[in-house]
């Protein structure tokens, strides 16, 4: 859950001098934020597969927007976290700061706090800070709970959205030799289990599966394959389908008509759909009322945003 508050640390205390910038970019009620704060967070939105230095500065710059945005959204929470007089859990932040400790030798921590000129109780006061938003933002989630009885509404008003379509459940084994083909479909109008044979001797990944590629609906196959598992009854096996450079054998392991799905099945996967709906739409308007009352001066030009004062 605090894996944010970690790895912003992280990437505050491995920062290179060259973000070593006091050059304010934007302030928020009076808070401030340095080219510095914002090149970090920059750090934090790259894709965790890229290694941050690599990239150039034009590619870079191209996160202002976002990063901007992050710092002054992270900071109106954090200002209202205070404004309410929400409390920070100590046991929380003192466990992220074990967990800071353990990134690093006991020497290279100090030498990390010396290189960015931060002390214990400054990277204590920021993991506090961080821990804070969380805390809010888990109050938010909190709010998002809904009942089975709203869940159950949805579903009724809704019937259309949990209707499924004609399906079947296939195995499926795939070669890019005819012959070798031949051969397969021999094997099994001689008895030989479908499922052995492909996973002896299909060429696609479902082979570690004995061939299952589960329940598909119209739209989701290759023409020729749907067309052919449509015919199949249960448990019987098509001839040999060529499409482009490839040759096809599918099994029919089970056809449902359409239908709608039952709320029992549905109930558990909806109600999680609903609440990380509602999440993002008490979040969205949490910050937008945040924002409404704010003092925001953005002091860097970036690609998309010319205005410097709201």
């Amino acid at each position: 859950m605090f894996r944010t508050v970690l790895s912003l640390i992280i990437i505050i205390l491995f920062s290179v001098s060259a973000y070593a910038d006091d050059v304010v970019v934007a302030k928020v009620n009076g808070a401030t934020f340095t080219k510095k704060d914002l090149e970090t967070e920059v750090d934090r939105l790259i894709p965790q597969a890229t290694f941050h230095r690599n990239v150039t500065e034009e590619k870079r710059k191209l996160y202002y927007d976002k990063a901007i945005e992050a710092l002054v959204n992270r900071e109106l929470q954090y200002q209202d976290a205070v404004a309410k007089g929400v409390e920070v859990d100590k046991e929380k932040v003192n466990a992220q700061m074990e967990n800071i400790r353990k990134r690093f030798t006991p020497e290279k921590y100090k030498a990390a706090l010396e290189k960015e000129g931060m002390t214990e109780e400054k990277v204590r006061a920021q993991v506090e800070k961080e821990v804070l938003v969380q805390t809010m933002n888990e109050k938010k989630e909190s709010e998002a709970q809904i009942s089975e009885k709203e869940v159950k509404e949805y579903y009724e008003k809704n019937p259309s959205k949990f209707k499924q379509p004609d399906t079947v459940k296939l195995r499926l084994i795939t070669t890019t030799d005819e012959k070798k083909a031949q051969d397969i479909l021999a094997k099994i109008k001689a008895g030989e289990d479908f499922g052995d044979i492909a996973y002896k001797m299909s060429e696609d990944p479902y082979r570690v599966k004995g061939g299952d590629i589960g329940y598909m609906h119209k739209g989701r196959m290759l023409p020729e394959i749907e067309e052919a598992a449509f015919k199949l009854k249960v448990g019987e096996v098509s001839d040999i389908i060529k499409v482009e450079n490839a040759w096809f054998i599918i099994k029919l392991e089970d056809k449902k008509p359409e239908h709608v799905v039952a709320f029992e099945e549905i109930k558990g996967e909806l109600k999680k759909e609903l609440e990380k709906n509602r999440i993002q739409e008490l979040k969205e308007a949490w910050i937008t009322d945040l924002r409404a009352k704010a003092k925001i001066e953005v002091l860097l030009k970036t690609e998309t945003d010319t205005s410097t004062k709201k």
